[in-house]
């Protein structure tokens, strides 16, 4: 496989960094903001950031990645553009919080607040490339190459972290390498930075004519087998307990063939495929994934993960265009006028481990619908559930989700905050896993 031993001495990862954030500091990069904070946090007596030890209180955090984007010809700072490479770079990025005049007890303060007083800006302070390697030719691993040597800090991190489980995320289309590991961050900095987080980075270009044309649809079909491959390295090579992988939009395409070809490729062994990969939550926010190909890819998915959460809204206008102007099947992430034909029914009635949120449903009784195609961090009753999907072993109704008729299908009910306060005050409920 492609990663093996050897270590890359945490020293120099730092003073790496250190020296890519001076760097960096004067890049144009776009600029996200700190998403909205999750209702799991305002409705509890509980904040992400409540438990972080005085010694961890660092405001940057650092993610891993892993990109098919080709590496720019820029001698002053390390990113990554819009070509496609057909190796894998990786690598590790450092993530910050607020500009020099927002402290820890300030970044504390806003992500528990339902309102801030300030936009939290998020920067990328440094970044680090360890090396690369060929996701065809398993001959590009040894022992002294700088994969291994990021693999072995990597599981440094693991080891080290209060909970063991390792968080993927994978982005839509018209994002950049920024967007990538400052999205990776932020889930990581609610999921209470307790595990390690790595951002996948697929080469789409920030046009949506490259989009809505084909050309990076193909691309995400190309790149997936990318992930394949480093889905199998991280679980031979990795101590993670359980890879968990969130991914919004175009990113839930490349994911399902991800693991569709995770699955073929050794769907023949004896052992349990969920135990060999570990694969724990697999959450597709808002995905523009045609359903067809996600029922035909369902038995698939249900043999792999503990669980597969899909997110729909009746109004997510991105999925509604790409189902008209560019075909296919009715999105995964938005809600079905026409029921499904009686054989992906019946595939979909047979899953054992899918959870399909329509987010829209009981909109009138709320008195507000959750839509767009930014929901899943805009809106934080959709953020909410997403951070315990994943932070928790919580089932859907254990996470104060409503069972609406179909096996698969729930809501999030008008009393949703009422009955998340109810299930979190509960003796004995953690948010964190130990």
């Amino acid at each position: 496989m492609i990663f093996s031993g050897g270590m890359l001495p945490r020293a120099i990862l730092n003073l790496s960094l250190l020296a890519s954030a001076i760097l960096l500091s004067a890049c144009g990069l776009s600029i996200q903001p700190l998403m909205p904070t999750p209702l799991v946090f305002t409705e509890s007596e509980v904040g992400p950031l409540d438990h972080i030890p005085k010694a961890e209180r660092f405001k940057p955090r650092r993610v891993y990645y892993a990109t098919t984007r080709k590496r720019d010809d820029d001698f002053q700072r390390i990113d990554y553009g819009n070509g496609e490479s057909d190796q894998v770079s990786v690598g590790l990025a450092l993530v910050g919080f607020g500009g020099p005049d927002v402290s820890w007890s300030d970044l504390h303060r806003y992500s528990r607040q339902r309102e801030r007083e300030r936009v939290v800006d998020l920067n990328l302070s440094g970044v680090i490339e360890a090396g690369s390697f060929d996701p065809a030719d398993d001959r590009s691993d040894s022992p002294e190459s700088a994969v291994s040597w990021l693999l072995a800090d990597l599981n440094d991190s693991i080891e080290s972290a209060r909970d063991k489980d390792l968080l993927i995320y994978v982005h839509g289309a018209k994002v950049n390498f920024y967007n990538a590991c400052a999205f990776a961050a932020q889930l990581d900095h609610f999921m209470g930075r307790d595990m390690t987080s790595l951002a996948f980075a697929w080469p789409t270009r920030q046009n949506i004519f490259a989009y809505a044309s084909g050309g990076d649809v193909r691309r995400a079909y190309r790149h997936a087998h990318a992930l394949t491959t480093l889905l199998e390295g991280l679980a031979t090579r990795t101590k993670a307990r359980r890879i968990h992988i969130v991914a919004w939009s175009a990113g839930g395409r490349v994911v399902t063939e991800a693991l569709s070809e995770l699955h073929d490729r050794h769907a023949k062994g004896t052992s349990s495929l969920r135990n060999r990969f570990r694969i724990g939550t697999v959450y597709l926010a808002a995905a523009d994934v045609p359903g067809d190909e996600f029922v035909a890819a369902i038995p698939k998915l249900d043999a792999l993960a503990n669980r597969v959460v899909v997110t729909a809204s009746d109004n997510d206008g991105a999925l509604k265009s790409s189902s008209i102007f560019m075909g296919g099947d009715v999105r995964i992430g938005t809600v079905r006028d026409e029921p499904l034909p009686p054989e992906q029914a019946a595939i979909v009635r047979s899953a054992k481990r899918l959870e399909v949120i329509d987010v829209s449903r009981g909109s009138a009784q709320r008195g507000f619908d959750i839509d767009g195609h930014r929901y899943w961090f805009d809106h934080p009753w959709a953020s909410s559930d997403l951070i315990l999907a994943v932070r928790s072993d919580f089932g859907p109704a254990e996470r104060a989700l409503k069972k609406e008729g179909h096996p698969v299908l729930w809501s999030l009910p008008a009393d949703y905050p009422e009955r998340l306060r109810k299930r979190l005050s509960r003796p004995g409920v953690k948010l964190r896993r130990n």
